[in-house]
């Protein structure tokens, strides 16, 4: 079975990426949001295409948004069903200073 950082890679491949095309696409990304967080670097790229190395939510936007991939799926990719999250309840005071 295919992991979620081959199926990137694939999905890179079929866009006729390269690695550097998307760390430049990336440090735009970077640029607008002014946070370096969401710089995908080319070994780092390489490790999360090959090695299995999770990205963090901020390469994974970047990801996303220069692939055109829905977030959502692809954090399914990676055991995150997004789509079956159950709300949350904001800490009550009492609890949240304990």
């Amino acid at each position: 079975m295919e992991d979620a950082g081959e199926r990137l890679k694939r999905v890179r491949d079929r866009l006729n990426l390269t690695i550097r095309d998307v760390e430049e696409a990336s440090r735009k990304i970077a640029t607008r949001h002014k946070n370096d967080e969401f710089v995908v670097g080319l070994s780092r790229l390489s490790e999360i295409e090959n090695k299995g190395t999770v990205p963090t939510i901020y390469r994974l936007y970047s990801l996303c948004a220069i692939y055109r991939l829905d977030l959502s799926a692809v954090l399914e990719w990676y055991g995150v069903d997004w789509a079956k999250r159950r709300p949350t309840q904001p800490l009550s005071r009492s609890r949240a200073h304990t």
